[in-house]
């Protein structure tokens, strides 16, 4: 369904701590992540963008943008259908032009919601890797590089915003 989620990674210790730190719940954080999200899926193209924090059974969606599904009602989805736990894995961003025909071609994501292309970059907080960011199109989709430049910027910008919403020194 998904390449190798490794669970001894996202269950981490030291990384659910860093997680824990962050108050997910507070509504000027998840203001400021839809703001975001808005802003990168503007500038990028692209319908959909989400910002992602990727747990060890579970993703959250924290900010959205264009989406508007059983996916943000829940306020995420099983770890094993997020595309943005390979993100987190690898410490790389995880790019699927065609999910269609992908590693992910199995995935409810593609076969029942129809993500035809996903491009994610790691979030970093404290020296761990603790969710994405995001964008998400309809159909297959080749990424340029001023897009992927787009979602690290505004990464960066996700990772300050989580130390300021967190308790970590």
């Amino acid at each position: 369904m998904t390449t190798s989620i490794d669970r001894r990674v996202l269950g981490d210790p030291a990384r659910m701590r860093v997680l824990a730190s962050i108050d997910f719940d507070n509504p000027e954080l998840r203001r400021a992540l839809d703001r975001i999200s808005v802003r990168t899926a503007q500038r990028t193209g692209l319908p959909v963008s989400l910002v992602t924090l990727v747990l060890n059974t579970a993703q959250m969606t924290v900010g959205v943008s264009g989406l508007d599904n059983w996916v943000t009602e829940a306020d995420g989805t099983p770890i094993e259908w997020s595309f943005c736990a390979n993100a987190v894995i690898s410490g790389h961003p995880y790019v699927i032009p065609d999910a269609v025909h992908s590693e992910q071609a199995g995935n409810p994501l593609v076969t029942q919601d129809r993500i035809g292309s996903y491009a994610g970059v790691p979030v970093t907080l404290g020296g761990q890797i603790v969710g994405a960011h995001c964008i998400i199109g309809p159909t297959a989709h080749l990424f340029t590089t001023l897009q992927l430049a787009e979602l690290e910027q505004a990464a960066n910008e996700i990772a300050a915003l989580f130390q300021q919403f967190s308790d970590l020194d």
